[in-house]
């Protein structure tokens, strides 16, 4: 039998007598801080810190392995009872990701990163799919070449024939990208994203723009660490 079952099953009629009881309470975030593990259908339960438990979640995988929750987003699809006991399913591709081991692994691109940096505006780097047309002087292409080259008319055809060529190619790259933890929008790590974040802070925001533009870059960490000390997290636990 499978384990969550069981153990979903066990955790729901233990808790239905002290729901009521539940008290919430909200903590500065610090770098030691453990969000509580479990799986993240949308943003709103990352900020919340409640995820659904591995213990509601339908597996053959026992839910206490360390590496439980990274074998079941290779799944298509994921079993889960929510806090009615309702038995639901849901894509693993519609997810937002999930917490393991205190730390936070987003979705994006279809693969789940980790969240090292965490605050009002977090950052974290991910593989993103790049197209790419490249010019290639060398390819052949016989049924192109045939109709194009000018031999089509002339009657005759040599499959050996080439012309220049631009194909679109696909290519993963690494890119860094902000998470905006008060809205949950995603922008990419740049000096023109660093700019609209600091509108929060208009103290911030003016000493950024009296610096040069040529060094702004090379100060944009900077300015996100200041602007997180200034505006800290408050994560509710329970």
């Amino acid at each position: 039998m499978r384990y969550t079952i069981l153990t979903a099953l066990t955790l729901l009629f233990f808790t239905a007598g002290f729901s009521q009881n539940d008290s919430v309470k909200k903590v500065k975030y610090t770098p030691e801080f453990q969000f509580s593990p479990g799986l993240y259908l949308n943003f709103n339960q990352v900020r919340d810190n409640k995820p659904i438990p591995s213990i509601r979640i339908i597996s053959n995988d026992s839910p206490f392995d360390f590496s439980f929750f990274k074998n079941l987003v290779k799944n298509k699809t994921i079993g889960y009872f929510d806090e009615f006991g309702a038995q639901q399913e849901v894509k693993t591709d519609a997810i937002w990701g999930y917490c393991q081991d205190g730390k936070i692994y987003i979705q994006y691109n279809g693969e789940f990163n980790r969240v090292p940096i965490i605050g009002h505006v977090c950052h974290f780097i991910a593989d993103v799919t790049v197209m790419e047309t490249r010019y290639d002087p060398y390819y052949s292409d016989p049924y192109n070449s045939y109709y194009n080259s000018g031999y089509y008319n002339s009657g005759y055809y040599s499959p050996y024939y080439s012309r220049p060529y631009n194909r679109t190619v696909k290519r993963n790259e690494m890119g860094q990208y902000l998470l905006d933890f008060e809205s949950g929008k995603i922008m990419e790590f740049n000096r023109e994203s660093v700019k609209i974040l600091l509108m929060q802070d208009s103290e911030l925001y003016d000493e950024f723009m009296k610096i040069k533009k040529r060094k702004q870059d090379d100060l944009l960490f900077f300015f996100l660490r200041r602007l997180n000390e200034k505006n800290p997290v408050m994560i509710p636990v329970r």
